[in-house]
């Protein structure tokens, strides 16, 4: 290889936004992901869908979108939905699920759907009484819980107003509150475990909870930060949760014991999901703009 060529591979690694392979991670960054918040595994065409929150975190400023990144973290497309084009409403888009082969999306106070072959709108959900939508889960019979954290924006100032949720949309649409008492404290992430139970993080506690389908809270695991927000169960047993006041990713083990696998972040990780296939946990770098691909083992 000539001494031009070999200096301009060695230009494509070095100005390249994917960055990584430092312990078997991978970092996306530099590519134009403004605030992702969320990041979910399609299964069936194995690539990843990122929210981005692009602006206030409830602003109805009509600019966020949904990225498509393939799992070696490269972008397939940047703004497979966009908030800005004509029939894409968009503000700041949260949770994602996916339920079939449509994307749910938690923004603001309504759950927008779309179609995950053409990337086009299929529809939305308003959510009576929400004011701040979060972690979206899907379940096996194809319909979606989501966690209301009850909170009221304005600027920098934020607001519980102590009407905390957690809901489910029906395979018709249809909506209905699993549970709702602020005991929840700000409920964020969710998971959808066997048994059919939900695993719920906290955005106003430090602690993970298991919820009946009653609606009854069980097995509280306090961690040592609190703003939990992703959260996930491993196929090993462990339970990961993602803390913004630590900028900490914990693993609790089935017997409680609590570790940090990750080290310190240097920003706090949102809402994560995993690929099992890959055997990886996707945390979302909000305040980086960026997302980082890390091993589970």
């Amino acid at each position: 290889m000539s001494y031009p060529a070999i200096k301009a591979v060695l230009a494509s690694f070095l100005f390249s936004p994917l960055v990584a392979w430092a312990a078997g991670r991978i970092t996306v960054e530099n590519v134009g992901l403004a605030s992702p918040e969320s990041v979910v595994h399609d299964t069936v065409d194995d690539v990843y869908y990122v929210s981005n929150i692009n602006g206030g975190i409830a602003d109805k400023d009509g600019n966020g979108f949904i990225s498509r990144v393939a799992p070696d973290g490269s972008v397939l497309a940047l703004k497979w939905a966009d908030g800005a084009n004509d029939g894409t409403t968009l503000h700041a888009p949260k949770g994602l699920a996916i339920a079939g082969r449509t994307l749910y999306v938690a923004d603001i106070d309504t759950v927008r759907l779309f179609d995950l072959a053409t990337g086009k709108p299929q529809g939305e959900v308003p959510i009576p009484g929400a004011t701040f939508l979060n972690g979206l889960a899907a379940l096996p019979s194809g319909e979606v819980v989501g966690t209301e954290s009850a909170l009221l924006v304005d600027g920098t100032t934020v607001t519980p107003t102590k009407k905390d949720f957690i809901y489910r949309i029906g395979t018709d649409r249809r909506v209905a509150v699993v549970a709702q008492t602020p005991e929840l404290n700000q409920p964020n992430g969710i998971a959808v475990l066997a048994s059919g139970q939900f695993l719920v993080s906290t955005r106003g506690a430090a602690e993970v909870y298991e919820l009946t389908l009653g609606g009854e809270k069980r097995n509280v695991r306090t961690l040592p930060g609190t703003i939990v927000d992703g959260v996930g169960l491993a196929p090993d047993g462990r339970i990961f949760a993602s803390s913004w006041e630590t900028s900490e990713v914990y693993t609790v083990t089935p017997d409680g014991q609590v570790s940090t696998p990750f080290g310190k972040l240097a920003v706090p990780a949102a809402d994560f999901h995993f690929d099992l296939q890959r055997g990886r946990i996707l945390l979302p770098l909000l305040r980086a703009n960026s997302l980082v691909f890390a091993p589970l083992s």
